[in-house]
C-alpha cells in the first residue's frame, strides 16, 4: 500500500531579484538533485527568479518509503512547495528527463501556474494502444530494460549502488547523480511508476501551453520519432543538440533562448 501525501520539497538553489519578470523552476532527472542545474542557472536571465528543487526521494527532500513516486505525487509536491513560497502563477518549468515528465503533469493539473515549458531529454513513450499496434523497437526495448533493471535492483540493491558509483566515475552521469542506500528505493520505484508507467504522450498533446523540447539524436533514452511527431502540434517546438542524455553545455544556449521567447 502506498501513501501519496504531497510533501514540501527541499529548495536546493534560489535566485530572487528585486522585481522578477517570471519564476523559472528547474526539475532534475531521476537519481539527480537540484545541484545538477548549477551550470544552467548561471546562464539564465538575471531579472528572473530561479528555483531548483530536489524532487521527492532525491537530494535533501523527504524520502518516504511508502510513496509511489509517480508523476502525480511529484507534481503535487512541487505545487505544495511553490504555494508555500507564495508562488502561484507566471512559472516557466524547465525539466530534464523524469523532471520533464513531471513538468508535463504539473502543467496538466495546474494550468494557471504555468507560463510555458522547456523539456530537456524527455523520455516520452507511447503505449501499445497509443501506437495502434504492438509495442516494438526502441520503446519496447527501453520499457523492458527499465522494468528488468528495477526488478533486479530491488533484489540486489548493493550491486546497483556500486554500479551507479562506477557510472558516475566515468562521467556518464551528472556530478549530482547519487544512488545510494537512501535513494535506491525512490530510484527503483520512480523508474517503474514515473517512466515505465507514464501518460506523457497523451498529456503533452492536451496542453495549451507553449512547449519547447530539446533533445539529442544520440540520446539512448529518448525516442526521436516521438519528439519529431509531437513537434507537429501547434504548441510544441523541438530542437536537436549534439549531446547525450544529461544536460551538458550544448543544452545551455537553447534553454536560455527558449526562456527568452517565453518571456517576451
Amino acid at each position: 500500500m502506498t501513501f501519496d501525501i504531497p510533501r514540501r520539497l527541499h529548495v536546493g538553489h534560489i535566485h530572487t531579484p528585486a522585481q522578477p519578470r517570471v519564476t523559472i523552476v528547474l526539475l532534475h532527472g531521476i537519481g539527480n538533485a537540484a545541484a545538477s542545474w548549477q551550470h544552467v542557472e548561471r546562464a539564465l536571465p538575471a531579472d528572473t527568479r530561479v528555483i531548483a528543487l530536489d524532487l521527492l526521494g532525491f537530494g535533501q527532500s523527504p524520502k518516504p518509503m511508502r510513496a509511489s513516486y509517480n508523476v502525480r505525487v511529484q507534481a503535487r509536491s512541487v505545487m505544495r512547495t511553490l504555494l508555500s513560497m507564495g508562488l502561484y502563477h507566471n512559472v516557466i518549468l524547465v525539466g530534464h528527463s523524469m523532471g520533464a515528465l513531471i513538468s508535463i503533469d504539473i502543467a496538466r493539473r495546474y494550468p494557471w501556474l504555468v507560463r510555458g515549458l522547456v523539456l530537456c531529454s524527455p523520455p516520452i513513450y507511447r503505449t501499445a494502444r497509443q501506437k495502434k499496434r504492438r509495442l516494438v523497437n526502441a520503446e519496447a526495448l527501453l520499457t523492458r530494460a527499465y522494468t528488468s533493471t528495477a526488478t533486479d535492483a530491488a533484489k540486489k540493491p548493493k550491486l546497483y549502488i556500486q554500479l551507479a558509483k562506477i557510472t558516475k566515475a566515468t562521467g556518464l552521469t551528472s556530478p549530482a547523480f547519487q544512488v545510494d542506500s537512501s535513494t535506491i528505493h525512490p530510484y527503483i520505484t520512480a523508474l517503474k511508476a514515473s517512466i515505465v508507467n507514464q501518460t506523457a504522450w497523451r498529456d503533452i498533446q492536451r496542453l495549451h501551453k507553449p512547449t519547447h523540447i530539446i533533445y539529442s539524436q544520440f540520446d539512448p533514452f529518448v525516442v526521436n520519432k516521438n519528439i519529431i511527431q509531437l513537434a507537429h502540434q501547434p504548441h510544441i517546438t523541438a530542437q536537436k543538440v549534439l549531446a547525450l542524455h544529461e544536460v551538458t553545455s550544448p543544452y545551455i544556449q537553447p534553454i536560455r533562448q527558449a526562456i527568452d521567447r517565453l518571456i517576451t
